[in-house]
């Protein structure tokens, strides 16, 4: 799609590690299993699958994820055998984070190329101007969803 890759960016494997890492932790808490014990399994991971991640060069951010999600699932499955995890919990976990990543991967290239198609296409003159502003804020949604950003402004305190 594009020459970064369908998800529109360029990653490094290592830091697609901490984000898988992230998610095999919020399983576990869902799984009820005690903060503490998530956390050492996190040092765990973090200590054994880092080198391997470092020494991988940056590359489209689906293949980055690709690339980390092996080396995180194999030491996330050997954390969790350590900590006692049932082995029905740990293949659970796993099912649940690829079923995830797959997810939300697959939204975000869809976003992407609707949103660089609408680019490539531009208004379509023929529209009268107040369609073609309506489909150019939906657009500027898409894509600001598409880099993550809120597009519904938080408050913090009181009006």
């Amino acid at each position: 799609m594009t020459a970064s890759g369908p998800m529109g960016y360029t990653a490094r494997p290592e830091a697609m590690g901490a984000l898988i890492s992230t998610l095999f932790a919020d399983r576990l808490f869902e799984h009820g299993i005690p903060y503490l014990r998530v956390g050492l399994m996190t040092v765990y991971v973090q200590d054994r699958a880092t080198a391997d991640l470092a020494s991988m060069k940056r590359r489209p951010a689906d293949e980055a994820i690709g690339a980390a999600l092996g080396v995180v699932a194999k030491m996330w499955d050997e954390a969790m055998t350590m900590h006692g995890l049932l082995r029905r919990t740990i293949d659970e976990c796993q099912r649940q984070v690829r079923l995830e990543l797959e997810q939300t991967v697959d939204e975000h290239i869809t976003l992407v190329r609707k949103a660089t198609q609408a680019a490539e296409r531009g208004p379509d003159s023929r529209v009268e101007p107040e369609r073609a502003e309506i489909d150019r804020h939906d657009r500027l949604q898409a894509q600001m969803r598409t880099l993550g950003a809120d597009p519904i402004p938080q408050r913090s305190g009181p009006p």
